[in-house]
């Protein structure tokens, strides 16, 4: 070979080959940079296909239970939303009067009740979780009043306020006593402390959140002694809601486990401290 050629073909080869090695390391660039954004598209797309599972509750304010003035919400919606999440499920609460809830709730809007008690009028309507807590009702008065308890009956003289919708037990309803409904507890707490009603039925524990923050230091509404009903309350799940069933099912599964990994007792706990 001439001489002359064989240095041509030297001088050229070592371009040539990082040219070629330029190019190849182009197109491996350009396949990882595709493949990313390839992932990263389905992605996105799995993300808008499969949206989050949600439950969508009503309630009415009821401080310490059920309040979105406090930093959770109240005891028995921090144990509702833990019980959820620890299945998958994102919470939503919307906060209605008692009466309006009883009747929105029919219309299919939202999957159920935080916090309704028992009644098997409800069932037709209602499908009842495992129980999420306690209430325990208690007749009140002012403590100007002089009175001695004998029976439902000893109470026919006297008005007492009831918020209207809330249940109470048939005894106290066949008494068939004088009654004035309002839309809140909140508005017989302040109706039993200037006196315009004599008696008021009320969860102990709401009675004294409500004295506490509204009333501090007036000491003018006693416990009669009188435990009118001590009742379960439940996450009733509508009927109506598209896949109650299994929401139902659902959360029964993650109260059970909140129970178990001690959540629960600790949710109790925080708000017993508070109570202190």
């Amino acid at each position: 070979m001439n001489i002359e050629l064989m240095h041509s073909i030297e001088w050229l080869s070592p371009p040539r080959t990082s040219l070629y090695s330029h190019r190849q390391g182009c197109i491996a660039l350009l396949f990882t940079l595709l493949i990313t954004c390839g992932l990263s598209c389905w992605s996105d797309t799995t993300a808008m296909v499969s949206p989050l599972k949600t439950v969508s509750l009503v309630t009415s304010k009821f401080p310490p239970y059920k309040d979105p003035d406090l930093p959770d919400n109240g005891l028995l919606v921090a144990i509702t939303r833990a019980a959820l999440e620890k299945v998958g499920y994102e919470l939503t609460i919307t906060y209605r009067p008692w009466a309006r809830i009883l009747v929105e709730i029919k219309s299919g809007n939202y999957d159920g009740i935080l916090g309704v008690w028992y009644r098997e009028q409800r069932q037709a309507w209602l499908a009842y979780s495992q129980p999420i807590g306690v209430n325990r009702v208690m007749l009140f008065k002012h403590t100007g009043l002089a009175f001695k308890f004998n029976g439902f009956n000893s109470l026919k003289p006297y008005t007492i306020g009831v918020v209207r919708g809330y249940a109470t037990t048939p005894e106290f309803i066949a008494a068939n006593l004088n009654v004035e409904d309002v839309t809140s507890d909140e508005q017989n707490v302040h109706k039993l402390v200037n006196r315009r009603i004599d008696f008021t039925l009320m969860d102990d524990l709401v009675m004294h959140n409500l004295l506490n923050k509204k009333y501090p230091g007036l000491d003018v509404i006693e416990e009669v002694g009188l435990v009118v009903e001590r009742e379960e309350t439940f996450v009733g799940f509508s009927k109506d809601a598209v896949g109650f069933a299994q929401k139902l099912i659902d959360f029964n599964i993650g109260l059970k486990g909140i129970r178990q990994d001690g959540t629960f007792s600790r949710i109790m706990k925080k708000y017993e401290s508070r109570g202190k």
